[in-house]
């Protein structure tokens, strides 16, 4: 349904932007250590963030009123507590996985009811592949098969320039972009620091703790924050696998 296509690309949107539970200074290394990391993406402003599907709920209203249809139930409201994106990060110290889980609101073609749909996306990289796979709440999943993967150096060398202000976060040592590189859409962004450099994920990007971001048309605040954060404790193999393979 369109709908739902409207969500798929909407968290593809969101998605460019995205109470610590670990106690004591981290600062390890990111080639040799294993993590578990959890954090959330959420909307500065649950307003701001309804304000942008109004127009595809007001238009379904709209249309159900021409047709002499009754008018549909109101717009939901979101819990206090709504993100618009959860990410896990895990590393066994050589294989790697990301699940990122993505939420938002859906208005039924039809009905025009609204709901909070969701969609998820993991990737695994392991022994030099990279596989993957995506699933809409209540849909099938879309698996690709494994292919080839190789870490881009040039790229991460990039990053270790682009992200130069030190800066202890909770008890984590950060580092933040340049303040030369801030502004526009990306107001901040941080990601944990390490003895070999930037903490990263699957693909070789750097995990990002801590954001301000801006999302492009809609004008909405979004934070990146920690949820949970635990480095150089054991992970177990075979939790680095598509869930679909379990």
């Amino acid at each position: 349904m369109m709908f739902e296509q409207a969500l798929r690309c909407t968290g593809a949107a969101l998605a460019m932007f995205v109470t610590l539970a670990a106690c004591g200074r981290q600062t390890v290394d990111a080639a040799a250590n294993p993590y578990e990391i959890v954090t959330q993406t959420r909307p500065e402003s649950l307003e701001a963030y309804i304000k942008m599907f109004r127009p595809a709920y007001d238009g379904c209203a709209l249309v159900r009123a021409a047709q002499k249809l009754p008018p549909p139930p109101p717009l939901i409201a979101l819990p206090a507590d709504f993100v618009m994106k959860r990410s896990t990060y895990l590393s066994s110290g050589s294989a790697y996985l990301i699940r990122h889980e993505e939420f938002s609101l859906v208005t039924e073609e039809e009905s025009c009811k609204t709901r909070i749909g969701s969609i998820m996306t993991e990737t695994v990289v392991r022994e030099g592949k990279i596989s993957g796979q995506m699933r809409e709440r209540g849909g099938p999943a879309e698996v690709d098969a494994p292919t080839p993967w190789v870490r881009n150096a040039s790229k991460e060398s990039t990053d270790e320039a682009s992200f130069t202000e030190k800066r202890l976060v909770g008890a984590t040592d950060m580092r933040c972009l340049s303040p030369s590189l801030r502004g526009g859409m990306t107001l901040d962004k941080c990601a944990a620091n390490t003895n070999t450099g930037l903490l990263r994920d699957a693909t070789g990007d750097p995990i990002t703790l801590h954001a301000r971001e801006v999302v492009p048309v809609f004008n909405l605040v979004v934070l990146t924050e920690p949820v949970s954060l635990q480095i150089g404790k054991p992970v177990s193999p075979e939790r680095i696998a598509l869930s679909v393979a379990k």
